[in-house]
């Protein structure tokens, strides 16, 4: 009895750190973002490292809760069941539910990011086909439908 209740207690401790860890990687995200509107490079390169690093933590507290979670005899899909038998359940639920939305949050940060990004390519892009005297607007797709992966680069020599 005391060894199931040994896990419980882990896993409460767990969800807790997922929480914790999982709102640490949305306020990296947010300190991304403001480092790329700013243009700051080293800050983005400060954050990425903190985004990877947290990104390993929290898969494994993910770990850790899948492995207490199959201990107390439950699988991935009856979380809720398991949360609800444990003693401090609300609390349980309530660390879950902060987990879930954290990690939507995290992945639209993280999608925006990715436009901030992607914008900032296309601004590039746009320069230099400038000052190589490109006139007009570049193909960003080809007939095909795919994208256009020569864009902005030019042949050096032809042999």
């Amino acid at each position: 009895m005391q060894a199931e209740a040994d896990k419980q207690q882990a896993l409460q401790t767990v969800l807790a750190a997922e929480a914790a860890c999982s709102g640490q990687l949305l306020a990296c995200l947010a300190s991304e973002r403001a480092a790329l509107v700013q243009r700051d490079m080293p800050r983005v390169e400060q954050t990425t490292a903190e985004k990877l690093q947290l990104s390993q933590q929290l898969e494994a507290l993910e770990r850790q809760r899948e492995a207490l979670v199959t201990g107390l005899g439950f699988g991935a899909d009856s979380l809720d069941e398991c949360y609800g038998r444990l003693p401090q359940a609300n609390d349980c639920r309530r660390l879950w539910q902060l987990i879930i939305d954290n990690l939507r949050a995290c992945r639209d940060g993280n999608l925006t990011n990715g436009g901030i990004l992607e914008a900032s390519r296309q601004h590039v892009e746009q320069a230099l086909a400038i000052l190589r005297g490109q006139t007009g607007a570049p193909e960003v797709y080809r007939p095909d439908g795919d994208t256009n992966a020569t864009l902005g680069q030019r042949v050096l020599g032809k042999v």
